[in-house]
């Protein structure tokens, strides 16, 4: 292994600096260049254990056999490949360092990306792949954390660390599927002909991410998001109806009538931002709703990006939140008036004061060497919403879905953030929609405008029993659940709060539904 403390170059000219990620099948470097001293990113090639000798000579050939001819791919929105280099029995490809955030931190950042930019962006990754196309190569896994977006608006893709030359097999071993299951072509899962069709299936589930905030197939489990992959058509009910003829013909389960780059492309053209505009509308203020500026590199918080490094089947991408650890707390579980199972959470009360909730114990008076914790912590997202989380809930962030679980699995509360191009009512009747098949028993209790202090919303209150196939590990088929669903729309976007416990709890739960709803401020 070289030091990166700088006394060992690789291949006598490139020095790692630090070490920026690393993934199933590889590790990203800071490095510089000593002989042209110019930074660059430099993956060093992890092989997986257990490999024979002829089957790892194998692959590092083809890894050296494939980065060199990526290497020959000379366009703008590809993250330049300079050299590859063998060092410690190994290849380490020494790429562009491109300093900026990947669109899945975009979107985790700043909420769902505005039509026009979204559709920007797929035009500038659909000419990469064009250029990458005819020279024979495939992506193989193009998803949002392979796409950096600089401040100016530029679209860069990145990793071809899976990448292989059209009709060349035998990438994988045998019984390994790499890629993100989620962005995924069913072709690829199924282990049929792959070819450029299946990296435009990919690139149509980014581009639905990037305004919707998740995959279209993304349940939560690898197997149960690849059951959706193979056998759920993807639902368009909140996608901007400008971007649907697109994602439509991208989304085309049959690669055989899936549309083209060239089709694509002009479908994307009717919704872009004209060309002109790209860089002016990346520097200045959004204009108008729904549209933001391109973002800043990281906030601050950015670390040098230059490839994302490549997620086999069963990889995990969820961010833990910091939540303070112990035995599970039942919030207000003492109110001695709690209310009526078809009551709403909150009722005529809700424009009163949104002071954060404290133990229904009330802390002592005399001298005491501690004092009684609030069963809440509050939360702010960066996305600028903030809400009072039951403390010692387990929770999680997953590209614009944050979520906690009580430690019992008995209750969660969610927090989704989607993109606003419809009202709220719309937003809840397409989830009803999708929702009915997953579940049985489903039974709705009300669906209704609401007063609240932050402006008018719509709650949707039901109950079902769940299946198995709603791709939410928490839940236990058989059981039978209540839930309530209140959305916000803001000026760029929607938040929908999610409140599930098991049926039998609904009422001794209700304070803490309380609390949450009254708690939950959008945006400044």
């Amino acid at each position: 292994m070289v030091s990166p403390d700088g006394q060992n170059l690789i291949a006598r000219r490139y020095r790692l600096l630090r070490k920026l990620g690393q993934g199933g099948m590889g590790a990203v470097w800071e490095g510089h260049d000593a002989l042209l001293d110019r930074q660059v990113a430099i993956k060093e090639v992890l092989l997986p254990a257990g490999l024979s000798g002829v089957e790892r000579e194998r692959q590092l050939q083809r890894t050296s056999r494939e980065a060199r001819t990526a290497a020959k791919i000379n366009h703008s929105g590809i993250v330049a490949i300079y050299d590859v280099a063998e060092q410690d029995g190994r290849p380490w490809i020494i790429m562009e360092l491109v300093k900026a955030p990947s669109l899945d931190r975009v979107v985790a950042e700043t909420g769902s990306v505005p039509t026009w930019q979204t559709a920007d962006i797929g035009r500038q990754v659909l000419s990469a792949l064009m250029a990458a196309h005819a020279a024979g190569v495939l992506h193989r896994d193009v998803k949002p954390a392979n796409i950096l977006v600089t401040a100016e608006g530029r679209a860069v893709l990145t990793d071809f660390g899976i990448a292989t030359v059209a009709g060349d097999s035998s990438l994988t071993q045998t019984g390994m599927l790499t890629g993100s299951p989620a962005f995924l072509a069913p072709e690829r899962a199924r282990g049929g002909e792959t070819g450029p069709a299946s990296d435009l299936w990919s690139l149509g589930a980014t581009l639905y991410a990037a305004v919707i905030g998740r995959s279209p197939f993304e349940r939560g489990e690898t197997m149960a998001t690849l059951s959706a992959l193979l056998t759920e058509e993807p639902d368009f009910g909140r996608v901007p109806p400008a971007l649907h003829p697109a994602l439509k013909g991208m989304l085309e389960r049959d690669p055989a009538r899936r549309i083209g780059a060239e089709e694509a492309d002009r479908l994307l053209a009717e919704v872009a931002a004209p060309e002109g505009e790209r860089r002016s509308r990346g520097r200045s203020p959004g204009r108008g709703r729904g549209r933001r500026a391109a973002p800043k590199p990281g906030g601050g918080r950015l670390a040098l990006i230059a490839a994302s490094l490549v997620v086999l089947v069963g990889g995990g991408t969820t961010a833990i939140l910091a939540m303070t650890s112990g035995a599970d707390k039942q919030a207000d579980a003492s109110a001695k008036r709690p209310a009526a199972p078809s009551a709403s959470p909150v009722a005529a009360g809700e424009q009163t004061s949104a002071a954060p909730a404290t133990s229904a114990a009330s802390p002592s008076v005399s001298p005491s060497p501690s004092r009684t914790l609030s069963p809440y912590k509050r939360y702010r997202s960066a996305a600028g919403w903030s809400v009072d989380a039951p403390r010692t809930w387990r929770g999680s962030v997953n590209e614009g879905y944050t979520q906690w679980v009580r430690r019992d699995g008995k209750a969660r509360l969610g927090i989704e953030e989607i993109n606003s191009y419809t009202g709220a009512m719309e937003i809840l009747t397409d989830m009803e929609v999708t929702l009915k098949p997953q579940v049985d028993d489903y039974a709705r209790g009300s669906m209704r405008n609401v007063a609240w202090r932050h402006g008018p919303a719509v709650e949707w209150d039901f109950t079902f029993t769940a299946t198995g196939r709603e791709g939410q590990s928490w839940l236990r088929p058989g059981v039978t659940y209540r839930e309530l669903r209140r959305v916000l729309m803001g000026e760029d976007r929607a938040l929908v709060l999610q409140w599930t416990v098991e049926k039998d709890a609904w009422v001794q739960q209700f304070p803490a539904a309380r609390q949450v709803l009254r708690s939950l401020t959008p945006k400044g």
